[in-house]
């Protein structure tokens, strides 16, 4: 039996230290702890996975206009740019050493990557944080290319799977 606790996560939030530019890596964040807020858990036994089908776009378009207008390039925009960045500032912060994960929702369906990690007897449960932010021209091009609806706001989203305890 699986148990399923629920957070939204959209709009203004609070800057996260470290993190610049985009509302990615915050978005992320907010998410896994309003999700988790309250609740006890083994950090080793908490499989925690990040979905997005474009990942960070913000951090990626501004590191590549900056490119392109040969100015100088911010080295703390690489790190960001990868949808995992935000899991060691996560991990740190509440204690996880169970396995961090990055997917994206091209081909795969993230329940069935938390389903799977599931089957891991030395886990007790996932953490599924899914996570895209508003499309801007360039990525609205990639969502109509991969035949899907480009979103219209930032926004993320926590589901956290138990299995039963008996």
């Amino acid at each position: 039996m699986i148990t399923v606790a629920r957070a939204v996560t959209s709009g203004e939030l609070e800057p996260v230290p470290g993190f610049i530019e985009s509302a990615f890596n915050p978005l992320v964040y907010h998410a896994a702890v309003a999700c988790l807020r309250g609740r006890e858990f083994d950090g080793s036994r908490l499989a925690v996975v990040v979905s997005s089908l474009i990942g960070d776009a913000t951090t990626t378009g501004l590191a590549s206009r900056l490119l392109v207008n040969r100015q100088v390039h911010n080295a703390i925009l690489f790190m960001q740019a990868t949808t995992n960045a935000v899991l060691g500032f996560l991990s740190r912060e509440l204690d996880l050493t169970g396995p961090l994960l990055s997917v994206s929702t091209v081909d795969e369906d993230p329940l069935d990557t938390a389903e799977l990690l599931l089957t891991d007897p030395e886990l007790d449960a996932v953490l599924l944080l899914t996570v895209e932010l508003a499309a801007d021209e360039r990525t609205t091009a990639v969502y109509r290319l991969l035949g899907r609806t480009p979103p219209t706001t930032d926004g993320a989203s926590a589901l956290l799977l138990e299995r039963d305890p008996q």
